[in-house]
């Protein structure tokens, strides 16, 4: 049994093969309208929508097939466009944050002539990691004409003043720090004063008059006289808080919130030379 399939097989062939050139002979020796012909109009009628379907079929096997090839030049490109679109970008934030900090220190420089001030341009290098000072260094120092016990601004106001200096760099007391004090008065010249710094975001203004009346919303700005280490005019901050007077003291408890963007500090102004101050203030 085993052995005749094989042999059915290459019969069935070998019969297939003569019907082949049977017809193909015939195909030759007739003309259009014969036997052979009119069989092959059925035979396309027939197949021709099965060969449509199948091609139907085929078809998007055939592009799903091309697609697959050209995922991995995709896939380079998506890479490569990646990487020009986050270089771009970088670019764009570079030149962003450039404007922004030409811009504060444009601010800073016109805010130290608002007192008739020479200045000079200065950025934050570092900031001091001690607990017992809050300070800051720039890269500004003796060479540029820098000293000790200079007044230091930015675009919104006072930031301290110089406290050591190298010939590049130098360092810049924070008017936040609780060693610093600034004679001040409010901008209205009727409440003369004293800011001290607390360590912490708020500074302290201790009116040296009693009776002296404070407002919320009231602007505090250095008092310049003879000597001192600040011009006068500078804006240091605005009233925050005011309470009265009590019996321990004459005079009311002010917080001071600093316009200076302190914890920000990228860029600021050292005012190197100003006007002459004004004589000794009375009383």
């Amino acid at each position: 049994m085993l052995y005749e399939r094989p042999r059915r097989a290459r019969a069935v062939l070998a019969l297939l093969l003569a019907a082949s050139v049977v017809v193909i002979t015939i195909d030759f020796r007739q003309g259009d309208g014969g036997p052979v012909d009119r069989l092959q109009r059925v035979a396309i009628a027939v197949f021709g929508p099965l060969q449509q379907g199948a091609s139907a079929v085929v078809r998007p096997v055939g592009n799903l097939v091309g697609g697959i090839a050209e995922i991995g030049s995709l896939r380079s490109e998506n890479r490569r466009l990646r990487t020009e679109v986050a270089g771009l970008r970088a670019r764009e934030r570079t030149y962003l944050d450039v404007l922004g900090e030409n811009e504060r220190l444009r601010g800073a420089l016109r805010m130290a002539r608002r007192c008739g001030c020479r200045t000079v341009g200065a950025s934050v290098v570092a900031r001091s990691g001690s607990n017992f000072q809050l300070s800051v260094t720039i890269d500004a120092g003796a060479r540029q004409g820098v000293a000790r016990d200079m007044a230091v601004v930015d675009a919104g106001g006072l930031v301290g003043r110089v406290t050591q200096v190298t010939a590049d760099y130098a360092t810049v007391l924070l008017v936040t720090d609780p060693t610093s004090g600034v004679a001040a008065t409010l901008a209205s010249g009727k409440a003369p004063g004293i800011v001290k710094g607390r360590g912490e975001a708020l500074l302290q203004f201790q009116p040296v008059r009693a009776g002296t009346t404070l407002r919320l919303g009231d602007s505090v700005v250095t008092r310049g006289y003879q000597g001192s280490v600040f011009p006068a005019g500078l804006p240091v901050g605005v009233v925050e808080r005011v309470d009265p007077a009590g019996a321990a003291s004459l005079v009311p408890r002010v917080d001071v919130r600093p316009y200076a963007a302190l914890g920000t500090l990228d860029v600021v102004a050292v005012v190197v030379d100003r006007p002459p101050a004004p004589g000794p203030v009375g009383g």
